[in-house]
């Protein structure tokens, strides 16, 4: 090779060199100036949320800053990662982590529509309505459990989320993460990031405090312990009612039924004594009922199937269909082993689940009587 172009390669590459060392330095420079404006709002959002705000180089010798905070006794940390993956550009992202309680084992995504990134990071969970037609039309909602979820999501988390709409929120098993794509260079929408993580770790809170309270006032014991999640995603009290063991317990209704409260008592009956009452899937014409004794409505909302209706309807006395249909229930079903009442969404009220015990009680009872208190 002639020396001229040796030297015409050794000088093309030594430029490409020069070329990627001043961009890589125009990056730096360029993200370190992005770092000096954001840190004062960094600063102002932990004065907003009561926080604590660290800055120094990382072990890099990158510029970091942290934000440690606690709103209602959740603990937050606030941090940022720097990606230099590329020659010509720095890259940043935002993050917002903690440790929460979540005794249900929900798995929840939230973030804007057109993020368009509910789908990556392997997160496996069904796409479902918010229960608000405005929040819907904005936000991608993936949850395990649909009723959990809009529990869940009141409104003033969805008024929260709105405000902090860059962000993907996900809580997964004990671990909650806000991120948002960039270097976030807004106290507040940063400080309402912050609070919109803080109610979601906050609700798990609250459900495990509302098990519990529900448990001492039913005189129960909550088996799981509270803010510990069973295998399956639940939590159960279990208690004697009248010399009868009962549980109400939160979760599936098997493993692969829709999540909700459950209340049950074993029996021991034939498989004669089979029944179901469930709601109706369809609107049709009224059940005629003429002659008959008032069931409050419950031939026009539930269907009752049984293998031997004659021997159930002793026990579907009048007096325990009018409870039902005033309950509203998903369904009462009865087996050889225990009875039970299945609400399709998350009941935590003493009044409703101490009717619901005493209807399963009454249907299980060896001998026909109706619902007591």
């Amino acid at each position: 090779m002639e020396p001229i172009f040796v030297l015409m390669i050794i000088s093309g590459i030594a430029g490409l060199a020069r070329f990627f060392a001043h961009a890589r330095n125009d990056a730096r420079r360029a993200a370190e100036a992005r770092w000096r404006l954001a840190r004062p709002m960094w600063q102002r959002a932990a004065a907003l949320v009561g926080g604590e705000f660290r800055s120094g180089p990382g072990p890099s010798g990158d510029p970091r800053m942290q934000i440690s905070a606690a709103l209602d006794g959740v603990a937050l940390l606030v941090d940022h990662d720097v990606d230099r993956s590329g020659a010509a550009v720095v890259r940043y992202s935002t993050r917002i982590t903690g440790t929460v309680s979540n005794p249900s084992g929900l798995r929840l995504r939230v973030n804007e529509k057109q993020l368009d990134r509910s789908s990556g990071g392997g997160f496996r969970a069904r796409r479902v309505d918010a229960g608000d037609a405005a929040d819907d039309g904005a936000f991608v909602v993936q949850a395990s459990s649909p009723a959990l979820a809009r529990w869940w999501l009141t409104r003033e988390l969805r008024e929260a989320l709105r405000a902090a709409a860059e962000y993907q929120l996900t809580l997964e098993s004990h671990r909650l993460t806000a991120i948002r794509a960039g270097l976030e260079d807004d106290a507040e929408k940063l400080a309402s990031a912050i609070r919109a993580a803080a109610l979601v770790a906050g609700r798990g809170r609250a459900l495990a405090k509302e098990l519990r309270a529900l448990s001492q006032q039913l005189g129960g014991r909550l088996l799981s312990g509270a803010g510990t999640a069973s295998p399956g995603g639940g939590m159960t009290i279990e208690l004697e009612h009248r010399g009868r063991r009962l549980t109400v317990a939160l979760g599936r209704d098997g493993t692969r039924g829709a999540f909700g409260t459950q209340v049950r008592v074993a029996r021991a009956a034939s498989p004669s004594e089979r029944f179901i009452v469930r709601r109706r899937q369809r609107r049709g014409p009224d059940p005629v009922n003429a002659g008959q004794p008032d069931d409050g409505g419950l031939s026009r909302a539930y269907e009752v199937q049984a293998d031997a209706p004659d021997r159930v309807a002793w026990r579907l006395t009048d007096e325990v269909k009018r409870e039902i249909a005033a309950l509203r229930p998903a369904a009462v079903v009865g087996d050889e082993a225990a009875v039970k009442l299945v609400f399709g969404r998350i009941e935590t009220g003493r009044d409703r689940i101490e009717r619901a015990i005493a209807i399963v009680s009454s249907l299980a009872a060896p001998a026909p009587q109706g619902p007591y208190r």
